[in-house]
């Protein structure tokens, strides 16, 4: 796995290129600052497989260098993680919503190091297995129905694998404040069947876009988990109502549809899972949170979207 590491000290880029080895990882380049890492992954012909940059340097800091390298097409699907010494809420919160998979503090643990560039390294061979199937077979569809992916809105969404980092960082205080609910596109599979990859992306942004709409005052996070499901993490205060969200969301979704029929595509049909958090008495882990909103999403049968799911079905 090829790894790029960003920071303006050299001597912390020689130190993690020695703890990177020792993790297994010995193809790393660093760079000193964030106008060399872009100049780095624009012109090298081999392109990277994972990105560790540091916030704090001096002209372009490590947030900007995220939100460019997410621009960029050779990096906007990678796995980048903030290696850094800034530990506040702030300096997190920015860091993923540039577009950061995930986030280490230093001095860095090596086992938490490990473990980072483990999912990174099985991100990257997933990344080329895909690859190699669309070059063997260009009417395979390279998109996979489950697959989570980066949703094409420039604001409120996050990866699903940063979010489930994002919820870990929180920490359980910070996590005490948010709630968890999770949406579902009930004809996804038909949508996946009947469209090319990225209309079928694109159908799924517009919902992402519907639902950050929606919970905007609770300032939500969207993030599609695959299979037609979102999850969303939103603030408690003001409360979440499941009522007014589905009476919103279904005026929403009609004029969604009604445009999408213009287009002789099928309408989008959801469902609302109930809000889940952690509280006094459920003590839910940060990641059972956000697998307890889905669940409930699959146990919640009110259909939105203005049509029948038997019209919604193309044979």
């Amino acid at each position: 796995m090829k790894i790029l590491v960003v920071d303006d000290e050299p001597i912390f880029c020689d130190l993690i290129s020695v703890e990177l080895a020792a993790c297994g990882f010995k193809e790393v380049c660093a760079v000193n600052s964030g106008a060399a890492a872009i100049s780095l992954v624009r012109e090298n012909s081999s392109p990277f497989d994972c990105i560790l940059l540091d916030i704090d340097m001096p002209g372009m800091d490590g947030i900007e260098l995220c939100r460019l390298l997410r621009a960029e097409p050779s990096t906007t699907g990678l796995p980048i993680v903030m290696v850094t010494a800034r530990s506040e809420v702030e300096s997190v919160d920015k860091a993923f919503a540039a577009g950061a998979t995930d986030y280490l503090t230093k001095p860095v643990d090596r086992r938490e190091l490990q473990g980072r560039m483990t999912m990174a390294s099985g991100m990257a061979r997933e990344r080329a297995a895909r690859k190699a199937v669309l070059m063997q077979n260009t009417t395979t569809n390279a998109l996979s129905f489950e697959e989570p992916f980066r949703l094409q809105i420039d604001h409120s969404c996050m990866d699903y694998l940063a979010l489930q980092n994002y919820v870990l960082k929180l920490g359980t205080m910070r996590l005490f404040s948010h709630i968890a609910i999770a949406f579902q596109v009930v004809n996804a599979w038909q949508l996946y069947q009947t469209l090319d990859n990225s209309e079928f992306q694109g159908t799924m942004s517009d919902v992402a876009e519907v639902i950050a709409e929606v919970l905007v005052i609770n300032d939500a996070i969207v993030s599609y988990v695959g299979s037609g499901f979102f999850v969303a993490l939103a603030k408690r205060i003001p409360e979440v109502s499941v009522e007014e969200i589905s009476s919103q969301i279904e005026m929403k979704l009609q004029t969604m549809n009604d445009w999408y029929s213009n287009l002789d595509q099928m309408p989008v049909l959801m469902k609302i899972g109930t809000p889940n958090a952690r509280g006094i008495v459920n003590f839910l882990s940060a990641t059972e949170i956000l697998d307890t909103a889905l669940q409930n999403t699959r146990e919640s049968t009110a259909v939105l979207g203005g049509y029948s799911a038997e019209n919604s079905i193309v044979h």
